[in-house]
């Protein structure tokens, strides 16, 4: 499933995936090709945990279009129209809206400003952690090399560059730890709005354009919602 082209594997079952299989599985032209699996476990009720294996065989702690698309194959195969999901990084809650598929994590604290090679960056966590750097142009923006900058300054974390064009438009790039550039970033997404509104106001709600589509962020006190479409690419069973 994809959700703006942030792709995954999702298995049901597969508490004892090793990083081995999730690099295999992961592999673009030795396997199926995904930037992470997700391994959906034993339902308590109406939540189901929910285990990130990123590409590199790493564990994730959070991951916002990954819990859309976990959410619309468990609704779809469970029935109703709302869910939770239990992440390492924290829970969430998931319903359909339209076509689209919403989910409400819990706000992050406030952000952490920093200066990276005299640009402006904010650092902010959404059960993952993410550094948010606001350049003139994120389609011309070294992603790569500032990437490295970014991890060799604080430590392993996703990190994005954006551009505020509007206060319910943001232009988005992201570099995700342990799988590199990806066409979208749900967590991302909801960071680069609250490090946005570190500086000025934002709109009730905000479309952040990731290279992948469009996803719509409604910031709150308690929580922020993040919506975008989850869709399935192919299914497949083993024997």
């Amino acid at each position: 499933m994809h959700g703006c082209g942030n792709d995954f594997v999702l298995v049901e079952g597969a508490a004892d995936l090793t990083a081995a299989q999730a690099r295999d599985l992961c592999d673009r032209r030795r396997g199926i090709g995904a930037d992470g699996v997700l391994a959906i476990g034993a339902a308590r009720g109406r939540c189901w945990p929910v285990t990130i294996h990123n590409a590199d065989g790493s564990l994730g702690g959070s991951c916002g279009n990954g819990a859309r698309c976990a959410a619309r194959y468990l609704l779809d195969r469970h029935g109703g129209d709302e869910l939770e999901l239990s992440f390492s990084g924290g829970d969430v809650k998931a319903r359909r809206q339209g076509r689209d598929i919403a989910i409400a994590l819990a706000s992050p604290a406030a952000p952490e400003s920093l200066a990276l090679d005299g640009m402006r960056a904010y650092r902010v966590s959404l059960g993952n952690p993410h550094l948010v750097i606001f350049v003139a142009d994120p389609a011309e923006a070294d992603l790569t090399a500032l990437a490295a900058a970014a991890r060799a300054a604080v430590g392993q974390t996703n990190v994005e560059v954006a551009r505020v064009v509007g206060a319910d438009l943001i232009l988005l790039r992201v570099d995700e730890r342990g799988v590199g550039e990806t066409l979208a970033c749900g967590t991302g997404a909801c960071a680069t709005v609250a490090a946005a509104l570190s500086e000025h106001p934002m709109a009730e709600r905000v479309t952040v354009r990731v290279p992948g589509g469009d996803l719509l962020i409604r910031p709150g006190p308690r929580t922020y919602e993040l919506a975008g479409p989850a869709e399935y690419v192919f299914e497949g069973s083993t024997r």
